[in-house]
């Protein structure tokens, strides 16, 4: 019995860093994107392991950044090349540069507000 418990241990410390994703995107205040000494004033956004290579819309008027594949309308205008484009285009003003890629760890260490995934600025904490 202690041997099955110790697998089972073993096995979903190994599993579960594949499916829990430490990355976050890092967006700046202003066009120049996030670099030191601002950190605090940046944002950290989850990095979306399924979907953040693949197009995404942003919804102007909510400003947040949803999968093209989970809308079922978006404007031409408003779709971009990935995650971080669309990303960058509500914290940055911009798509390019696009936000940078960090660690959850990272942002705490910093003091960089978290956001929920949309991006949405007003969930930011």
């Amino acid at each position: 019995m202690e041997k099955i418990k110790l697998f089972m241990l073993l096995y979903f410390m190994m599993i579960t860093p594949s499916y829990c994703s430490d990355r976050y995107f890092l967006c700046g205040p202003d066009e120049d994107g996030c670099y030191p000494d601002i950190y605090q004033y940046c944002a950290c956004i989850p990095y979306n392991d399924w979907e953040a290579s693949s197009p995404y819309c942003l919804d102007f008027d909510k400003l947040t950044c949803t999968p093209l594949s989970q809308t079922t309308h978006c404007d031409p205008g408003l779709i971009f090349k990935n995650q971080g484009e669309c990303l960058a285009t509500i914290f940055q003003s911009e798509p390019r540069p696009p936000c940078k890629i960090t660690t959850h760890q990272f942002c705490i260490e910093n003091h960089t507000p978290i956001c929920d995934k949309t991006g949405q600025p007003k969930s930011c904490h």
